[in-house]
């Protein structure tokens, strides 16, 4: 005979929460149901003047406004396109908009963790901030990885932004603002605007002797330093689906972000932006 399945209710859990807002988000360490069905869940809330940090997810879902409104912006995935059609597009989110100022926002988010980290969880991995997957690299590579920068302002990029998640504005960041035919260039009904707490974990930090192998997780991030004798690099992607992102140069996922975004998101001087390549703001239609 098999076991009772729970079939009862239980509450999420605040993965992070400041005065910018929360994030809560049901498990399925605590719910098994969750892993077993490859199902996820969070909920985002948003204070006034409030901004969830740039990042990415391993999960496809989808985010339904609760209430509040608001502006999203969100990147093409895996083009290394570095083309107008390839940067960030920003829409208005409103109650109702499957997945939209006075008032706080509040978005739920479902997804598909079949494939996941941790399937029953949506792992987020974000772009800055205190866990940002580019902070646990030592600034010397960073600096290594954008031409004409130096060691101390890659350490001030990549160290300023202290907030994990969210962190609040002192005004709206100028010049972003919803573009009506960014919208039409989405579905409304799978927007992928996300955010959850996460950690940076440095995985191997070392040289690689010629002929040495070693195995890159999903999600994680790559920086690779040639030495004096060059470096010869293969790799390959087991993936019917295979999704390869760049964080830094041409078709970049920071360079396909506003600079406005950008600073806001480091917590940075604005000439440090543009030495990374951000764009800026294009006018509202």
């Amino acid at each position: 005979m098999q076991g009772k399945t729970d079939m009862s209710a239980k509450g999420g859990k605040a993965q992070v929460q400041s005065d910018a807002g929360a994030y809560v988000a049901w498990s399925g360490v605590d719910q098994p149901e969750l892993a077993a069905e490859g199902l996820g869940c969070g909920l985002l809330v948003l204070r006034p003047l409030s901004f969830a940090l740039p990042h990415y997810a391993d999960s496809h879902k989808f985010g339904y406004v609760l209430g509040g409104s608001g502006v999203a912006g969100v990147l093409p995935v895996a083009t290394g396109d570095a083309s107008p059609a390839a940067r960030e597009r920003v829409v208005r989110l409103e109650a109702g908009d499957p997945d939209g100022d006075a008032d706080d926002l509040s978005i739920l988010f479902m997804g598909d963790t079949e494939r996941a980290v941790n399937p029953g969880d949506i792992s987020y991995f974000f772009l800055a901030g205190g866990n940002s997957v580019l902070g646990g690299f030592d600034a010397g590579l960073l600096a290594r990885a954008w031409p004409g920068v130096t060691k101390e302002q890659a350490t001030a990029v990549f160290r300023s932004q202290p907030a994990v998640l969210l962190t609040g504005l002192s005004t709206k960041l100028p010049g972003v603002c919803p573009r009506e035919h960014a919208r039409k260039r989405l579905d409304v009904n799978a927007r992928q605007v996300s955010s959850s707490a996460g950690g940076e974990t440095l995985l191997l930090d070392e040289e690689v002797a010629a002929g040495g192998v070693f195995v890159v997780p999903r999600f994680a991030v790559t920086l690779i330093a040639a030495g004096a004798d060059g470096a010869e690099w293969v790799s390959l992607i087991k993936s019917v689906r295979p999704a390869v992102e760049h964080l830094t140069g041409d078709g970049s996922m920071l360079g396909g972000l506003t600079a406005q975004v950008v600073q806001a998101s480091l917590s940075v001087a604005p000439e440090l932006v543009e030495l990374l390549g951000a764009r800026s703001a294009e006018p509202s239609h």
